[in-house]
């Protein structure tokens, strides 16, 4: 719902301009930090590094990352929420249900 940005697999990332671009490595995107992490509901993430886009891993509901993963690194949601632990996510859906799409609420 609403504007995106989105990755070139589909994933949605809402916390950058959100003018329906496709967005890859190399791009240049919102700086929040030095580096931070960005967790796709979808499966996967994206690593950001100065504000450009340093790694994408869209996996389409094999794999979900937590903030455990990326010791050290800001992780945010597609919204651009600081998700600080793993139990952050169980209820980050708008609906209250789980972050992670093909998951349980």
């Amino acid at each position: 719902m609403g504007l995106y940005d989105m990755l070139p697999r589909g994933s949605q990332v809402k916390c950058w301009d959100c003018h329906m671009d496709t967005k890859k490595v190399g791009d240049a995107v919102t700086s929040y930090y030095p580096e931070y992490v960005v967790l796709l509901a979808e499966g996967g993430y994206v690593r950001v590094k100065d504000g450009i886009i340093v790694k994408i891993i869209e996996n389409k509901h094999r794999k979900a990352y937590y903030p455990t993963d990326f010791k050290g690194i800001p992780c945010l949601d597609k919204w651009g929420s600081v998700v600080s632990c793993n139990e952050e996510l169980a209820t980050a859906n708008i609906l209250g249900g789980n972050y992670y799409l093909w998951k349980d609420g």
